[in-house]
C-alpha cells in the first residue's frame, strides 16, 4: 500500500514540477508531442550506445591487462621448466603447448572483441570470458606442477 502511495506522490511531484525545460508553446498546453518523444528516445538510444561502448572498452582493457600478467607468469614457469629432464620435460612441454594454444585463442577473442560494435559486444564478451577461463585453468594446472 505504501509503495502505491509513494508512486502516486512521485508522479504528482513530477507533473507539478515538470520533467525538464519545454518549448514556450508546450508550457502552456502541457501536451507531449511526437517531436518530444523522438528527441527523448534518440537521447536514450545515444546514451545506451555510449554506455555499452564504454563497458566494452573497460572489459577489453581489463582482459588485456590480465593476459599480459599471465604471459609474465608463464615466462617464469617456462624458465623453471628448462631444468626438467626426460619424461617430466616432455610432459611439461605438452602442458606449455596446451597453455600457448589457449593463450592464442584468448588473444583471438580479445581481437574479435575489439572489432565488435558497442551494441554487439555482449555476445563476443561471453566467448572472450570463456576463453580466458580455459586459459587460466590451463595455467593453474601447469603451475601446480611446481
Amino acid at each position: 500500500m505504501s509503495r502505491t502511495l509513494w508512486m502516486l506522490t512521485l508522479a504528482g511531484l513530477l507533473v507539478a514540477s515538470g520533467c525538464g525545460p519545454k518549448p514556450a508553446e508546450q508550457q502552456t498546453s502541457g501536451e507531449v508531442t511526437s517531436d518530444d518523444v523522438r528527441r527523448d528516445a534518440g537521447q536514450a538510444v545515444d546514451t545506451a550506445v555510449e554506455y555499452s561502448q564504454q563497458a566494452k572498452e573497460k572489459f577489453q582493457q581489463r582482459l588485456d591487462a590480465r593476459l599480459k600478467e599471465l604471459d609474465a607468469e608463464t615466462d617464469k614457469l617456462r624458465a623453471k621448466g628448462r631444468d626438467l629432464k626426460d619424461q617430466a620435460k616432455a610432459d611439461w612441454e605438452r602442458k606449455l603447448a596446451d597453455l600457448e594454444t589457449k593463450r592464442e585463442a584468448t588473444r583471438a577473442k580479445l581481437e574479435e572483441l575489439g572489432q565488435s560494435s558497442g551494441a554487439a559486444w555482449k555476445d563476443v564478451q561471453k566467448g572472450a570470458q570463456s576463453a580466458w577461463d580455459e586459459l587460466e585453468k590451463a595455467f593453474h594446472d601447469a603451475a601446480s606442477e611446481f
